[in-house]
């Protein structure tokens, strides 16, 4: 599991600025299936997902991928503004 509060401080001593966040959490995201599903379980995010239209004829692997990003992205994000508030 991410420790979110390292990987805030680890982004912020690599960048000045927040134009990198997006890549840098899409660098965090499993690539591999056994680590996709692995990520994806572990989360719990099978409960609290739906599957939309654009979802449809997606490959598995790619839409537990995006699932995994957005809630890496909210963790991040969580953890980001208080750190930001503190400098």
């Amino acid at each position: 599991m991410i420790d979110w509060v390292d990987a805030v401080k680890d982004y912020k001593k690599q960048y000045d600025n927040d134009i990198f966040i997006h890549e840098y959490v899409d660098s965090l995201v499993p690539i591999y299936y056994h680590d996709i599903l692995r990520a994806f379980s572990s989360g719990n995010l099978w409960a609290n997902t739906d599957i939309e239209q654009a979802h449809v004829g997606m490959p598995v692997w790619r839409f537990m991928q995006e699932v995994i990003y957005e809630e890496y992205m909210n963790e991040f994000m969580n953890e980001w503004e208080p750190f930001d508030e503190e400098e």
